[in-house]
């Protein structure tokens, strides 16, 4: 609206005066080397107008001719740098397809064209890759760390290449540097995790955790469960270690950070019932069945008092599996445990729920057993060994 305002008042003035230079036409006179010329002062400005106006032409198109060679060269360059980045996507996309002689061939054509190796480097490592030249692919990637916008990929990409050499030392170092540029990156955690495990380096593999969880690589959900596994690592290993004590604090943080790790539980458990401490292992293992029942936690409990009576074992189970007393391998050490206390009826009816919530054949030959032990019943033992032998 403003712009509009000003031209209107410029184009008003623009007209009074040409108005007022009608009504006042005037007259100029010169002499200029024995020429006289005498005419009005509106032809006089327009002619200095046109004057004006031819020498603005021929000046621009003096600048024009001055600039011409530069322009050219600078047209030259663009569509070389042009035709370099074509040939670096290209070449990218032939390495996503896993052309090898085509990546190759772009890449040395980026590089000639573009005359830039920081952008090409990549193009060309990958490309060396393809075509098993791990020697100048360590090169290009080695040649990467030297930018700080390129160091990261660099890293990376000799990262890879310990890996799959097996140097794990070097992948170590590799994936700590590479971390420390980008601590968000998952797959940086799950590498380093791993390689860290895989040598026994539990401490650091936790202080990764706690890390990537802090800085947000990993949520805090997956970080404490991962987290809780490392401690579990690390109980086991102190308990082959022979350190009770630390493979029991190892534990307990480990049921701290993951309350449903059954392998923390029975570590703990063991380790009670090592001390001497039965009553506070089987208070653990109570705890874990009651969350989440699996075979190793009734093996554990059962594990707790060896060589006991068979009825008394019995009894034991009993009150131990009330927690979940459908589960089905609850069943089937109770159906044991009362076949070996030469209770046959409470026996059957746990091995026939056992096998009817989970078909397998060591349930069947126990019911095979149970038929010959309790009836000396052939035939009908051997209708089980037969269902055995049809459910491997």
């Amino acid at each position: 609206m403003l712009r509009f305002i000003t031209y209107l008042i410029c184009l008003g003035l623009l007209i009074a005066g040409a108005v007022w230079l009608a009504d006042n036409p005037g007259a100029v006179a010169a002499d200029w080397l024995g020429w006289r010329i005498e005419t009005s002062v509106p032809v006089l400005l327009a002619a200095l107008a046109i004057i004006v106006i031819i020498f603005t032409l021929v000046f621009r198109l003096l600048l024009r001719l001055l600039r011409w060679p530069s322009a050219w060269s600078a047209a030259r360059r663009q569509r070389r740098v042009r035709k370099g980045y074509l040939a670096l996507t290209d070449g990218l996309a032939a390495i996503a397809g896993g052309d090898a002689r085509a990546a190759g061939k772009l890449a040395g054509r980026a590089e000639k064209l573009l005359a830039d190796p920081a952008l090409t480097r990549l193009l060309s490592a990958q490309a060396a890759q393809l075509t098993g030249k791990d020697e100048e692919a360590r090169s290009q990637f080695t040649a990467m760390l030297e930018r700080p916008e390129t160091a990261a990929l660099g890293l990376r990409g000799l990262l890879r290449q310990a890996l799959e050499q097996g140097d794990d030392e070097a992948a170590i170092d590799l994936a700590s540097r590479a971390r420390r540029i980008s601590p968000a990156d998952p797959w940086l955690v799950d590498t380093l995790e791993d390689l860290l495990i895989r040598h026994g380096r539990l401490e650091n593999a936790e202080e990764l955790l706690d890390d990537a969880i802090r800085r947000k690589a990993l949520t805090r959900d997956a970080g404490l469960q991962r987290k809780a596994h490392v401690l579990q690592e690390r109980a086991t290993a102190a308990e082959a270690q022979g350190d009770a004590r630390s493979a029991m604090d190892f534990a307990r943080r480990a049921l701290k950070t993951d309350p449903t790790l059954t392998a923390a539980s029975v570590c703990l458990a063991r380790q009670m019932a090592a001390a001497g401490k039965i009553r506070q292992a089987t208070a653990v293992l109570e705890k874990a069945w009651g969350r989440q029942p699996e075979p190793s936690l009734l093996a554990a409990f059962d594990a707790l008092v060896p060589g006991q009576d068979p009825l008394a074992r019995v009894r034991r189970l009993e009150k131990f599996i009330a927690g979940r007393p459908d589960d089905v391998d609850g069943h089937l050490l109770l159906g044991e445990a009362c076949f070996a206390a030469k209770l046959w009826g409470k026996a059957r009816g746990h091995l026939l729920a056992a096998a009817e919530a989970r078909p397998n054949a060591a349930t069947y030959r126990l019911l095979a057993r149970l038929e010959q032990a309790e009836y000396n019943n052939a035939s009908a033992a051997q209708a089980w060994l037969d269902k055995a032998a049809a459910n491997p």
